[in-house]
């Protein structure tokens, strides 16, 4: 094959990739919505025209090279419709003292109003046609649907954390105090059960990590003996950490 036609085989196929979306978009949007007298697809129409004229030339096709005189020969053969004669425009009766003209506002809707069987046509469509007419009503209602229940809040609720320390500790009274209620003191008590070990139950907020620590006689600190983690505080100890991450129930040592 001769390298030539061979290169401009290419250079076809290459020139008919990058026409194809100007195709789609004149075939599904610029001739749907848009009639042949408007400017938008007249416009469009000779800027296809003429890059199929340019394309035909460069490339010695005559196909192509026909396409964009037709595209440019129908654009050269509609044009916008002439403008009625001014003396047709008012009515027979107007008189200068009638009173519908001296008011507009009440005349312009009915002014912008097409006439009965005539397409409003020159509108460019909205976002939201083109929405409704892509997407069915299952799947709009099921949009819907799902954005009402996003907008809802969330209902958030507590999870029972039990807090426990073994009788080892050697302590007549024990109290838990952290991040959950404000490190007071006596606040939270701890019952002792009849294996002598120390417990209480809390309910707390999922998702979240709250420090802690237990106030033995109301005189000395101890942390959990297995806490999730333990932090350094700003006294030069440390504290215990509580991770609750799941709606049941979560027992801490």
């Amino acid at each position: 094959m001769n390298p030539v036609t061979f290169s401009r085989r290419i250079a076809k196929l290459e020139y008919k990739a990058v026409r194809w979306p100007f195709t789609v978009l004149d075939g599904r949007f610029i001739t749907r919505y848009w009639g042949q007298d408007a400017l938008l697809r007249s416009g469009f129409q000779r800027f296809l025209g003429s890059l199929d004229r340019f394309a035909g030339w460069l490339l010695a096709d005559n196909a192509i090279s026909q396409r964009g005189q037709n595209l440019l020969r129908q654009t050269q053969d509609t044009g916008p419709a002439p403008e009625p004669a001014a003396e047709h425009l008012a009515p027979e009766d107007q008189t200068a003292e009638e009173p519908a003209a001296e008011e507009p506002a009440a005349a312009e809707p009915a002014a912008m109003e097409s006439a009965p069987g005539e397409a409003a046509i020159d509108e460019p469509p909205t976002e939201e046609l083109a929405l409704a007419e892509l997407t069915g009503p299952a799947v709009r209602d099921q949009a819907a649907e799902q954005l009402a229940t996003a907008a809802e809040p969330a209902t958030v609720g507590t999870v029972d954390v039990t807090f426990s320390l073994p009788g080892e500790v050697g302590a007549g009274h024990v109290a838990l105090c952290g991040d959950f209620n404000n490190w007071t003191a006596g606040n939270i008590a701890l019952n002792r059960g009849g294996d002598g070990s120390w417990q209480t139950t809390v309910p707390l907020e999922p998702g979240h990590s709250y420090r802690y620590r237990y106030l033995l006689d109301g005189e000395r600190w101890e942390n959990a003996w297995q806490a999730d983690r333990y932090e350094p505080n700003p006294f030069g100890s440390t504290n215990s950490v509580v991770i609750v991450g799941s709606p049941e129930l979560a027992l801490m040592s």
